[in-house]
């Protein structure tokens, strides 16, 4: 699958590379002023971010087929080489549309712990261990500059708050209108090339952390336009709402708070997505990797021997050989635990799913206080779903048998 080019910010598909807008680096000339920061109300409309930035502007219309890489603003003249989206006007990186940058959104009901895991993960992909595995440089984009970093410094905030401090997070806030910034991370890998020359490749991935009060209704489900313009979806499932899970452990009840049945939630998205171009009259197409998240919990009762616990992963890529083992033991977990309704509601409706086995803590929390074990935070698998949509996008290789 390929994914298609769309902005990372706002999710809006842009034809090709010499479409995108150039963006005004506030510099005077000899004749002009320089052009001020103010809000820039497509921004807003389309992200939610309000802060004041300079103008953006399209490329001049020219008889050459070779788009300019520089140009000089209409304002006030002064040349920039700074790429925008020409839907909401965001800064994008210099490299963007050279390669393929895959949506991905990530859903899930509330309390399943997308914020906690997309912070984690963020956290693993930037990790010394991803980067010698890949050969690859994985960071959040930007500096900070024009909001391009807005999102970093929140990912930096989250980790702080989650390593350091040993604290989880509140509910995640409601995106207003449907929209809030995504968490880019740009994936810089070295290859060689069909005459073996060493090539660099860069990607860019966009994550969309849903709050659980966005899938509330079937409104505000159909009303998700990031949701519709994914490549790939990671679905976050809590086993703590299933009942079967719940009788096998010792919850308390700070860990199994009322929330609409998964099901539902499940059915709401299932709606949303027929209604977009990943319905093909009898299936969805877009690749899904439901991910059963605080697995920790299950340690104990499943044993060292458990084939979810003994059997890992290969470095180097996609691994099929475990992938299909993980597929298989957590569907018959779910069956277990009286969830055959999901596993019939996926069946029916997806033509590409795979069950993940994640924990994004490594150890249960204490739910009463929110706060992580005092022994730290030791990630388990939580790359797996993310490697299987990759390799679904041909961004990496599938591990030799």
């Amino acid at each position: 699958m390929t994914a298609k080019l769309a902005c990372p910010f706002c999710y809006n598909p842009i034809r090709r590379r010499g479409d995108l807008w150039f963006l005004c680096r506030g510099r005077a000339t000899a004749r002009k002023a320089a052009c001020r920061p103010s809000v820039d109300e497509a921004r807003r409309r389309l992200t939610g971010f309000a802060e004041p930035t300079l103008p953006a502007f399209p490329p001049a219309v020219e008889p050459s087929l070779m788009p300019k890489n520089k140009v000089h603003c209409p304002r006030c003249g002064g040349e920039t080489a700074i790429r925008a989206c020409p839907h909401c006007h965001t800064r994008l990186p210099q490299e963007f549309g050279v390669s393929a940058s895959p949506m991905l959104v990530m859903v899930g009901a509330r309390g399943t712990g997308k914020t906690v895991y997309l912070t984690v993960l963020s956290r693993e992909l930037e990790s010394a261990k991803i980067g010698h595995e890949f050969n690859a440089t994985v960071q959040p984009i930007g500096e900070g500059q024009d909001g391009f970093g807005s999102q970093s410094q929140w990912l930096r905030q989250n980790i702080r708050r989650v390593y350091d401090e040993f604290q989880l997070f509140p509910a995640t806030a409601q995106a207003v209108d449907g929209r809030k910034e995504p968490l880019v991370l740009e994936w810089r890998v070295e290859h060689a090339n069909r005459l073996g020359l060493r090539r660099s490749r860069t990607n860019y991935l966009s994550f969309y952390d849903t709050a659980g009060e966005d899938l509330a209704g079937d409104i505000e489900t159909q009303g998700l336009h990031y949701l519709r313009a994914a490549n790939f979806l990671i679905l976050l499932l809590d086993p703590f709402q299933l009942r079967g899970a719940r009788d096998e452990l010792r919850l308390p009840a700070a860990a199994t708070p009322r929330h609409e049945p998964t099901k539902d939630v499940l059915a709401r998205i299932t709606e949303a997505l027929k209604l977009s171009d990943h319905w093909n009259g009898r299936k969805i197409t877009v690749p899904v990797a439901v991910a059963f998240t605080k697995m920790d919990a299950f340690y104990d009762l499943l044993g060292e021997s458990h084939p979810l616990r003994r059997e890992r992963r290969r470095p180097g890529g996609y691994d099929e050989s475990t992938g299909q083992t993980v597929h298989q033991q957590m569907g018959a977990l779910l069956k277990a635990w009286g969830g055959d309704d999901i596993n019939s509601h996926l069946r029916t409706y997806y033509r590409d799913y795979q069950y993940f086995f994640v924990s994004a803590l490594g150890a249960e929390p204490n739910y009463d206080n929110a706060t992580v074990n005092p022994i730290g935070v030791h990630p388990d698998r939580v790359e797996e779903p993310l490697l299987w949509l990759m390799h679904r996008g041909g961004l990496v290789p599938k591990v030799a048998p």
